[in-house]
């Protein structure tokens, strides 16, 4: 079932997530559900890379993440439960961000370049990932989500703030572009 994706300025993104103790047909239902969500978000200039449960109103510890970046065309999706990041490295990587949950704008985020993330399938089969480049900034920005955190909270400089046209071409936001920050 299509979700409606929960948008900023609503203070549900701010709240914390809880652990999922037990994974029943539930969980996996909302995980599906957050899927279609996704699929049905995509459009021709722009696809959903992932997806947390907050983004559709569960405060629950748990994403949905695409298994290829490369396009669209990829419909799968790996679901995660209870992720965290145990390890990052120490080298950051600046690069453009956005969100399903903060439509049309877009940020320049400092991220860690490398992640090893542990997390449950939806079996419970408890799954370690080492990710580096675009997939460990999904991930750090999915987890973030569980936090309460969006990515405009790293964004200091509103010069590293950018829209995108109808064709899907990013330009900065100038002071005409009416934008609502949290």
């Amino acid at each position: 079932m299509i979700k409606k994706i929960v948008t900023i300025p609503d203070k549900i993104l701010r709240m914390k997530s809880r652990r999922i103790g037990f994974i029943d047909d539930s969980i996996k239902n909302l995980a599906q559900d957050m899927i279609d969500t996704t699929l049905d978000w995509d459009h021709d200039s722009e696809f959903g890379a992932a997806l947390a449960a907050i983004q559709v109103g569960e405060p629950l510890k748990l994403t949905v993440v695409r298994n290829s970046f490369d396009s669209g065309k990829d419909k799968t999706f790996t679901t995660l439960i209870n992720p965290e990041v145990v390890k990052s490295s120490t080298e950051m990587v600046t690069d453009i961000e956005g969100c399903l949950s903060v439509p049309g704008i877009y940020g320049r985020v400092k991220r860690h370049l490398k992640v090893k993330v542990k997390a449950l399938d939806q079996d419970g089969n408890e799954v370690r990932l080492t990710l580096e480049g675009f997939p460990a900034r999904v991930l750090q920005h999915e987890i973030d989500h569980m936090k309460g955190i969006i990515f405009l909270d790293y964004v200091k400089d509103s010069k590293n703030l950018l829209n995108i046209d109808e064709d899907g071409k990013l330009s900065p936001i100038t002071n005409n572009d009416k934008v609502v920050l949290p």
